[in-house]
């Protein structure tokens, strides 16, 4: 058979596609297709107010925005005290090489003078926007607070993130990068998934610390719970873009763990194998909180705000699972959807941290009555609405998730061990039932003293004592 041009371009085609490289780095890109699919999911994806990078460039519903970022570059210009086309020609003069950390697809209606300008403008609002946007403050961005918080949503979308490479370029020295990591991570500390925890700033915080940047959160009433040391971050340890950034934070800078946490998953795996095959438990399957409550499980906060802090402990008298506190509000939804699909980018490796704690979260919610024993426990705090919302949140945003399923491998088989074991179960059951308060320790004494009497007052009726 003889072979056409067209057939023979093809065939070019499939030799070439084997030669394509890994990126080192996962490009800015368009949120995948599948995650798009429900339609209640998409408005978590796209910006309301101002767009940030290519992606929404120019779309009518932002044309607010357009002029929000002019005035935002402006006023960061004069605070810093540069010069616009100093900067611009700065950004003009690496667009090459800025230009490879977008994919394809979303740059090609750019030419090289309309995207310096677009990342040379929003660069500069954002930087603005990470220094100077403080919601008890909105004066300083001189907007109004409502839309100060729309803003705050719209910058940690996925598809509205501008590489780091480009804010570091606007940012001024070079050599004043930790600067720019630390206004990232200042800007950070309001989220609520952020494991820096607010202390009220008329109470004396002793904090130990390490550096500056906890020096300085020590100062404005913060306490970290983490450590987290910036000064110590390698060239290759720099966040790809703020999302990446609020997802470093929350999971405790997983860039410096994660070869660790491979490590330990390779040594561990055999073992693991091993005993889930000796304990029959193959088909291992999460508990809901009702369950784990009948079965004598007591809920308690984690030490830390740490997405990745869960822990199981069981004795004959008590078993007890450990939960992070988290925080559920209007943000929670496109927080998780979009932290989510940054995990799911096919060029970006990484160990599905957050995928993991959502359907952790879903397999123990099923009913409001779950989420109800949570806020009990002071580990979820119900800013939302009604626990049933909550309930069908993370039953919604867990939909067609892939977890990491030996994330919780230190704690789903103690779980199931604990389920199956009955005496242990009915032990720990009525430990809970009888001994987990005063009142429940004075109600049971009680019981056991008014059985006692009426022992012995039905003992002397039926075998009365006869008078001397």
């Amino acid at each position: 058979m003889t072979e056409t041009p067209p057939l023979r371009l093809k065939f070019s085609q499939l030799e070439k596609a084997k030669q394509i490289p890994q990126n080192s780095v996962p490009k800015i890109q368009r949120v995948a297709h599948h995650l798009r699919d429900p339609k209640h999911f998409t408005k978590h994806y796209s910006p309301r107010l101002v767009s940030i990078g290519p992606i929404h460039y120019g779309e009518p519903n932002l044309q607010l925005g357009e002029k929000y970022k002019l005035m935002w570059a402006a006023m960061y210009l004069e605070r810093t005290k540069q010069v616009a086309q100093t900067l611009h020609h700065t950004i003009a003069s690496h667009i090459k090489q800025l230009k490879e950390q977008f994919a394809e697809d979303i740059i090609r209606d750019f030419d090289d003078e309309k995207l310096s300008w677009m990342l040379f403008v929003d660069g500069c609002s954002l930087l603005q926007i990470l220094d100077k946007a403080k919601l008890d403050d909105p004066e300083k961005m001189n907007v109004k607070v409502d839309q100060l918080v729309l803003v705050w949503q719209d910058v940690l979308l996925l598809e509205n993130q501008l590489p780091y490479q480009v804010l570091k370029l606007l940012s001024g020295d070079e050599n004043d990068a930790e600067l720019l990591l630390k206004s990232m991570n200042k800007f950070l500390q309001c989220h609520h998934l952020s494991p820096v925890k607010p202390a009220k700033k008329q109470d004396k915080v002793e904090v130990k610390t390490n550096n500056e940047e906890d020096s300085a959160l020590a100062e404005e009433g913060y306490t970290s719970v983490y450590l987290k040391n910036e000064d110590t971050l390698q060239p290759q340890e720099t966040p790809i873009h703020l999302l990446d950034q609020l997802r470093r934070t929350i999971l405790h800078d997983p860039c410096k763990n994660n070869q660790d946490h491979q490590k330990k998953d390779t040594r561990n795996k055999k073992k693991r194998s091993k005993q889930d095959t000796n304990e029959d438990s193959d088909m291992i399957t999460y508990r809901n909180i009702q369950e784990l409550r009948a079965a004598g499980v007591r809920l308690k906060k984690s030490n830390s705000r740490r997405l990745n802090d869960v822990s199981f402990s069981c004795g004959w008298l008590r078993a007890e699972l450990k939960l992070p506190e988290i925080t559920v509000d209007d943000t929670t939804a496109p927080t998780f959807l979009n932290l989510i699909a940054y995990e799911m980018c096919p060029d970006f490796r990484n160990n599905y941290e957050i995928c993991s704690f959502v359907a952790f979260m879903d397999s123990l919610i099923d009913h409001p009555d779950d989420v109800k024993e949570l806020r009990s426990a002071g580990i979820l705090h119900n800013v939302l609405g009604s626990d049933e919302e909550v309930a069908k949140l993370f039953n919604t945003i867990s939909t067609d998730l892939v977890p990491d399923m030996e994330r919780y491998s230190h704690v789903r088989p103690q779980i199931e061990k604990h389920y199956r074991n009955k005496c242990k179960t009915w032990i720990a059951l009525g430990y809970h039932t009888y001994f987990s308060n005063p009142w429940a320790i004075i109600a049971f004494h009680a019981a056991v003293v008014a059985l006692v009497l009426t022992f012995i007052q039905t003992w002397f009726a039926i075998y009365p004592a006869h008078a001397g």
